[in-house]
């Protein structure tokens, strides 16, 4: 081999060995950051009455696959009734990681006025399996006192 060719596989294993340093000393990757699943919707209610102010809309994201266990919490969002009057809207966020597509999420919702129930959702708002979608309009039902 000629002195050329030495020179140049010389080269070409420096600048190997340097790239291979620059490789190693760059921090590892992390991982993309996952964005939650969210579920949105309305809560209301076809009674003509105004909430008080304190009134308190609880809106929950609930796991109900198993029929012999008590649903389990995904995720909820209470807020206060403010003045403000129905619809009242929600947006509920959930890690993806949570939600299996062979399980069964529901969305309810409830209305409580000094810890006392005056609305509750009666009927299930199915979400994010089984072909079902992240909207939903919850209509909620007066509780007899």
């Amino acid at each position: 081999m000629t002195n050329r060719r030495f020179i140049l596989i010389g080269i070409a294993a420096g600048l190997g060995a340097v790239l291979l340093a620059a490789c190693a000393a760059t921090a590892p990757a992390s991982p993309p950051a996952v964005e939650p699943l969210r579920v949105t919707g309305s809560v209301a209610y076809r009674e003509r009455m105004a909430l008080d102010p304190s009134a308190e809309i609880v809106v929950q994201l609930l796991d109900v696959s198993r029929a012999d266990a008590p649903s389990v919490v995904l995720a909820e969002q209470r807020f206060k009734a403010g003045g403000r009057q129905v619809p009242f809207t929600f947006e509920l966020a959930v890690d993806p990681a949570r939600i299996d597509p062979r399980m069964r999420y529901t969305v309810s919702a409830r209305i409580l006025q000094d810890g006392q129930l005056l609305f509750i959702t009666d009927t299930s708002h199915p979400v994010l399996s089984m072909r079902q979608g992240n909207t939903a309009s919850l209509m909620l039902v007066k509780v007899a006192r």
